[in-house]
């Protein structure tokens, strides 16, 4: 980690975490920082950084990151408007629906127009088959999975359709999780929020469940891509606000029943030691070893998209993770299983659906 700290003390500095200009910003090798800044996702929110400190870059290395960060306001005036036409889609067939993630998370950035935008990723209610078939019917090249189903409506966004907002592999723990996610979706879906443009307004997570599902979703993405700064400072941004004492304690037991309490210990190190959110703000005490761990698999995030071959992605999930093993045992164990399941889950509902449309 210590080779990276002016980069992470940076990094500080440009979520607000750090006043002022760190010293260590002398030792930084600004091209090597601007592509770790790009696998990270963080090219626009470090850039505005950069505009704050009065630092001077190499200019080929200026230019470039300024070009990068432009692209990255204008294509989010472009994806708010999607989420919006998303968004209504979906409300005039007379689902209830969310977004998750993404444009949703921006709102709670001081400058929501230099987070980078990735996928739409929305939250539908209702049975899966129904919204798989409905969103087929206007994006036929859309795939399915347990929890999405892809539409893609739009030429560069890709549109991720969640009758799941999340998922655990471990079907004891998932149904937990479900059971909390229906007790608390009706207040999703009436959560209004305005997006970046100051005039689309759309349904997004309260705190209290965002700090739950991002958490989760992390965990995830742990076991299979692995996370990247962007969701860590998302989350950042989403515990500044301060989620009431009360509400915390909830999150905290739920955690446990949960089985990533240990994963959410570490998860808060890092919002605490290396993005420098005050202590007081975690949700669950803090555990340096896991967090040290997490981090490093952070760091090695490289943005290479998950391979689609089936038995690949099995061999990946066993050999990938077998350092993981002595902390998270259970679930790396389950994680093949579950792959398994999940094509019989597939082919079952592609029978579903082929049997209705006959």
């Amino acid at each position: 980690m210590q080779s990276y700290k002016p980069y992470i003390d940076f990094i500080r500095y440009s979520i607000g975490s750090l006043s002022a200009v760190p010293d260590s910003s002398k030792e930084i090798e600004w091209a090597e920082f601007y592509a770790f800044c790009q696998r990270q996702g963080i090219t626009g929110l470090v850039f505005a950084g950069l505009e704050r400190s009065g630092l001077h870059i190499p200019q080929e290395v200026l230019f470039e990151w300024l070009s990068v960060t432009q692209t990255i306001q204008a294509t989010n005036r472009i994806v708010d408007g999607q989420c919006h036409k998303v968004s209504r889609f979906w409300d005039e067939k007379g689902f209830p629906n969310c977004i998750l993630k993404g444009q949703a998370c921006a709102t709670m950035y001081p400058q929501p127009e230099m987070r980078t935008p990735g996928d739409i990723d929305i939250w539908v209610e209702g049975n899966p088959a129904d919204i798989i078939r409905i969103a087929q019917e206007e994006a036929p090249k859309g795939h399915y999975s347990l929890h999405h189903v892809t539409m893609p409506v739009f030429k560069d966004t890709q549109v991720e359709v969640h009758y799941r907002p999340v998922f655990l592999e471990n079907w004891c723990k998932d149904k937990l999780l479900q059971k909390y996610i229906d007790e608390v979706k009706h207040t999703q879906f009436n959560n209004a929020v305005m997006l970046n443009d100051g005039k689309t307004v759309v349904h997004a997570l309260t705190d209290d469940f965002n700090a739950v599902f991002l958490l989760l979703h992390m965990w995830h993405h742990l076991l299979s891509t692995r996370n990247n700064l962007k969701q860590l400072i998302d989350y950042y941004f989403l515990l500044k606000r301060d989620i009431p004492i009360p509400q915390r304690e909830q999150i905290a037991t739920l955690f446990r029943r949960l089985g990533v309490y240990k994963y959410a210990r570490g998860i808060m190190w890092m919002m605490n030691k290396i993005l420098g959110l005050p202590a007081e703000l975690l949700i669950v005490p803090p555990d340096e070893k896991i967090g040290r761990l997490v981090f490093q698999e952070t760091l090695n995030f490289t943005g290479k998209e998950e391979d689609s071959n089936r038995l690949h992605i099995l061999v990946n999930s066993i050999t990938n993770n077998k350092h993981l093993f002595l902390h998270f045992p259970s679930s790396v164990l389950i994680s093949p299983i579950y792959l398994v399941w999940h094509q019989w889950w597939k082919v079952n509902m592609k029978r579903k659906l082929e049997s209705t449309s006959a």
